[in-house]
């Protein structure tokens, strides 16, 4: 048994060997981006920028978050990132909240580099191998919860994105939109 899952951990919840296929991943990422784009349906970039309070990050940051996330899914997946540099400042990990008069990317720019990302991920998943699934995540991305074997930080990724898009959900809600999700 490989060593990722032999013993039960916080982010190794269910030890056994696992066989999450390339296809079942599809259809999770295919899932997560028709919500997010239900839930950004109508939304303008000022509605976008609108800050909880009395705290918390705006929808502007939660997709640009989002979509640089996606820079290490695809990889992952054998993709290249979608977006780096400045564009990806205020997004990353740890990242401070967007405040008002921050210099941030549209949410049209946004919109369409996540898009772009689907584009790249939903084949390079199904291409994905079984074998390349299997593997440890590589050294340079392996940090809780990237523990254990590329398939499995692929689905908590999944997971991650669905969190934050059930946040898109509220904070359009703030925004002053109705649900977009029955």
């Amino acid at each position: 048994m490989p060593e990722a899952y032999a013993a039960r951990t916080m982010y190794n919840f269910f030890p056994g060997d696992h066989d999450m296929t390339g296809s079942e991943l599809v259809s999770m990422y295919e899932f997560s981006y028709g919500a997010i784009n239900r839930n950004l349906d109508g939304v303008t970039h000022e509605e976008s920028l609108f800050i909880p309070e009395p705290a918390g990050n705006c929808i502007n940051w939660v997709l640009g978050h989002v979509v640089v996330a996606r820079n290490t899914i695809l990889t992952l997946a054998g993709g290249a990132p979608i977006v780096s540099g400045d564009a990806a400042t205020h997004y990353q990990r740890g990242s401070g909240p967007i405040h008002a008069g921050d210099k941030v990317l549209d949410l049209g720019t946004l919109r369409g580099l996540l898009a772009d990302s689907q584009q790249q991920l939903i084949p390079a998943l199904a291409a994905i191998s079984d074998e390349t699934l299997a593997l440890p995540v590589p050294e340079e991305f392996r940090r809780p919860p990237l523990t254990g074997s590329i398939e499995a930080a692929l689905a908590r990724l999944a997971f991650h994105e669905s969190y934050h898009n059930g946040q898109i959900g509220l904070l359009r809600r703030l925004a002053g939109k109705p649900g977009a999700i029955a």
